[in-house]
């Protein structure tokens, strides 16, 4: 507190003062401060007239009062709070709008927002329009069947990603010795003795494209039995030991003998039995035709009367299952096996093939059996029977839609495969 009291007139700017020192305490433009009926009052100093008379720049606003204790505060004091007051309030301002911003980059944002926090520093999260976004993409928890409550793993139960490995079924086999009772198996009375010539295997496959099946390596026993190095494909119920099995050495099938033939890599021919698949045209009586898989692309024109053209292929196929290149032809027969019709063909420098059927008849044959139809004399151009066919077995181009299919599977599996070790690869670094 400054020496002495004020004397404060209302609506005057006159201020007395008792035993105060105003020359020396304070100085024009300083502010003297003082509380009138518990109001604090900041008045600055215009002029000094002596010790204890001095006249403010307005008039005072407060009740008058006299005998009031006061304080002098220095002009440089005053303003260094005010710059202080002045400071703060603009950090508070900008604190303000960073929060605008931040709010405003958030609320509207569509991927992430970078926010900034007081002390200068960023800090990047999702906005709502990410969120939102996110939230519209997942998963129907409805419609995740029981994927939602697998695993990924190895263990049983889980669910093996591509690249990854997964134990085989493998079951203990009793120290009894199998034997393949049913003519299905590698001989009737062929042998499989445990711990002697069957071999333990720890087996691992990778997770592809491709389903893999069971085999095990097994090689020539001290006993007898299952010889020569091969594998062993066996089959199993997944409750015991395998019930059957199939030796494969050297890419040939021993048991049961000979390739295993489907509808995959077999021909229904004319006469109703199978033969090696593909690339087979059958050709019917209209000029209508069906081919197969590998001989997709091929079309059959009519000309004439027993005249049948095959345009797409690359003359004939020279498989000797067939007979070889002169004889990749399957003709409609009788029930009694004979054929019904003689064939002829000719190759065009294009590689279409014409092929050309007569009228057959047997005249050695009974009655019955001699094929004579009205008007048609044995070696008469005729059309194929109405309720047969004939079966062409032709060469493909290599531009072939059944190659264009091969080599983009081809290509594709390898591209999967380039990725799956770039991907482990890059797992391990």
């Amino acid at each position: 507190m400054s020496a002495g009291t004020l004397t404060l007139t209302n609506n005057s700017a006159a201020v007395a003062g008792s035993g105060t020192a105003f020359t020396t305490e304070v100085a024009v433009g300083d502010f003297i401060v003082v509380t009138v009926g518990g109001v604090p009052y900041t008045l600055p100093v215009k002029s000094i007239e002596s010790g204890t008379a001095l006249t403010l720049v307005s008039n005072f606003t407060g009740p008058t009062q006299s005998g009031a204790a006061w304080s002098a505060v220095p002009r440089v004091a005053l303003n260094m709070v005010t710059a202080a007051l002045v400071a703060q309030s603009a950090e508070a301002l900008r604190g303000l709008n960073y929060d605008k911003q931040n709010w405003q980059s958030i609320f509207s944002g569509t991927g992430t927002a970078t926010v900034k926090l007081p002390d200068g520093s960023s800090f990047t999260g999702p906005a709502w329009g990410g969120i939102t976004s996110a939230l519209n993409d997942k998963a129907d928890k409805s419609s995740l069947g029981t994927a939602a409550g697998k695993n990924v793993g190895t263990a049983t139960g889980d669910v093996v990603t591509a690249g990854s490995i997964q134990p085989v079924y493998f079951t203990t086999v009793p120290a009894v010795t199998y034997h393949d009772l049913g003519t299905y198996g590698y001989k009737s009375n062929a042998e499989l003795w445990p711990d002697t010539v069957a071999k333990a295997s720890t087996l691992y496959v990778s997770a592809s494209s491709w389903a893999l099946g069971f085999s095990v390596g097994v090689y020539n026993g001290a006993s007898g039995g299952v010889f020569d190095a091969g594998h062993l494909l066996m089959s199993t119920d997944g409750g015991g030991f395998a019930r059957r099995w199939y030796l494969f050495n050297s890419g040939v099938l021993e048991g049961p003998v000979g390739k295993f033939y489907s509808e995959g890599n077999t021909t229904k021919a004319a006469d109703g039995t199978l033969k090696a698949a593909s690339p087979i045209v059958r050709l019917f009586s209209d000029g209508r035709a069906e081919t197969n898989a590998e001989s997709e692309g091929c079309t059959v024109t009519r000309l004439s009367v027993g005249e049948y053209l095959i345009n797409g292929c690359t003359g004939l196929n020279a498989d000797a299952g067939w007979g070889g290149p002169d004889g990749g032809f399957d003709v409609p027969t009788d029930r009694n096996k004979q054929p019904l019709i003689w064939l002829d063909y000719e190759v065009n420098a294009d590689g279409s093939v014409l092929v050309k059927t007569y009228h057959r008849t047997h005249p050695d044959a009974p009655v019955f059996a001699r094929n004579e139809r009205d008007g048609y004399a044995s070696g008469d151009p005729i059309d194929i029977p109405s309720d047969q066919f004939v079966s062409v077995r032709v060469e493909m181009p290599v531009d072939s839609i059944w190659h264009q299919k091969q080599r983009a599977e081809r290509e594709a599996m390898e591209k999967a495969e380039r990725e799956r070790k770039q991907n482990q690869q890059d797992t391990q670094l």
